[in-house]
């Protein structure tokens, strides 16, 4: 597991909470506290994310990459949708799959279309509830990247049409394939993943890793590991490493 301390507000107290583990319950009061008691925005926290993401993957691969990125309706997709924003400002090209229908997203998902679809010469937007056209397809193959945004920590057991279809057709890419917070088809808690899972060579994970990241064969399922920030507040990061 790596951390990136890079734009932390408090590198020593970032690095003590990021070498820790957060089960997903405990990851989920971290956002409601971030917002109910530290005044943070969701989308802020969403947007801190996917700058991250976006940072690491422009680091890791120098150049722009043919990016195909699946997201889901929840806030992992949400991340996906804001993700695909800032790495077409660097010059990547981007496709996006997101499961539909668009009146099932999340508030924050809805939010990051909206700014996404607004004006002209938006980015190519596949609106979808079932098997992937031949066109996406077609156009996944020829991906350099592919990037899974489609439950992360909200996803439980084997995932189910279409996205089980999604899965296997990103599988087939011999590309780098990088995960938002738990590859789809993962237990974040056991490590134990599904029989259509997203095969990951990278996850990004945020704030802490999650208990399966520190399991023996979890590079199995998560490959790389890499914990990235979200902006909380220092004073947060210590009430946090109190509490747990």
């Amino acid at each position: 597991m790596k951390n990136d301390e890079e734009g932390a507000d408090n590198p020593t107290a970032w690095s003590r909470l990021s070498d820790r583990t957060l089960t997903v319950e405990q990851s989920r009061a971290v956002d409601r506290l971030a917002i109910e008691a530290y005044g943070m925005h969701s989308l802020v926290l969403m947007e801190n994310a996917a700058l991250g993401c976006a940072e690491w993957l422009q680091h890791r691969c120098v150049t722009p990459q043919i990016t195909s990125i699946l997201c889901g309706r929840g806030n992992n997709g949400g991340d996906g949708l804001a993700i695909a924003r800032h790495l077409t400002i660097r010059g990547w090209p981007c496709q996006i799959i997101l499961l539909g229908p668009t009146a099932k997203l999340s508030t924050d998902a809805q939010a990051n279309l909206r700014i996404l679809t607004a004006g002209e010469g938006g980015l190519p937007i596949e609106i979808l509830d079932g098997a992937l056209p031949t066109a996406a397809r077609a156009r996944m193959s020829r991906s350099t990247v592919v990037i899974d945004a489609l439950l992360g920590t909200g996803g439980g057991g084997a995932p189910r049409a279409p996205l089980d279809d999604w899965l296997r057709e990103a599988n087939k890419c011999q590309t780098l394939r990088v995960a938002i917070d738990v590859p789809t088809g993962v237990d974040a808690t056991t490590g134990e993943a599904a029989s259509s899972h997203f095969q990951a060579d990278s996850t990004l994970t945020f704030v802490a890793q999650k208990p399966a990241m520190a399991l023996p064969h979890a590079e199995q399922v998560f490959g790389q590991v890499h914990v990235l920030p979200i902006g909380i507040p220092v004073q947060m990061m210590q009430e946090i490493l109190d509490k747990w």
